[in-house]
């Protein structure tokens, strides 16, 4: 099934947006398991801006979601990091670790 979803999604090079009406590329968009060609109806400069805007209409409830997310996930969150911090380190020591340009 995954086979078959990656040739289908070579296939299609470009995809009109249903936001904005733009006729982008394939990378242009999210993946979505649930649409036909595999791809988000809307690209992803539309769909980050929909966030951002929902985000900032839903503050209270997504701040009270997050932190519920946090508190039950909180050993999971805590090794990530654990391992993330003892990764980076790793590669900083061996002289591999770029940091980001500001």
């Amino acid at each position: 099934m995954a086979q078959a979803l990656a040739r289908r999604r070579a296939r299609r090079r470009r995809k009109r947006c249903g936001a904005c009406g733009r006729s982008r590329p394939a990378t242009g968009f999210y993946r979505s398991a649930a649409a036909a060609d595999g791809l988000d109806d809307w690209c992803k400069e539309c769909r980050r801006a929909y966030l951002r805007r929902w985000i900032a209409r839903h503050r209270a409830a997504h701040r009270a979601w997050t932190r519920a997310y946090r508190e039950r996930n909180r050993d999971e969150l805590r090794a990530y990091q654990r391992e993330y911090q003892r990764r980076r380190r790793a590669l900083m020591r061996a002289g591999r670790w770029r940091p980001k340009a500001a």
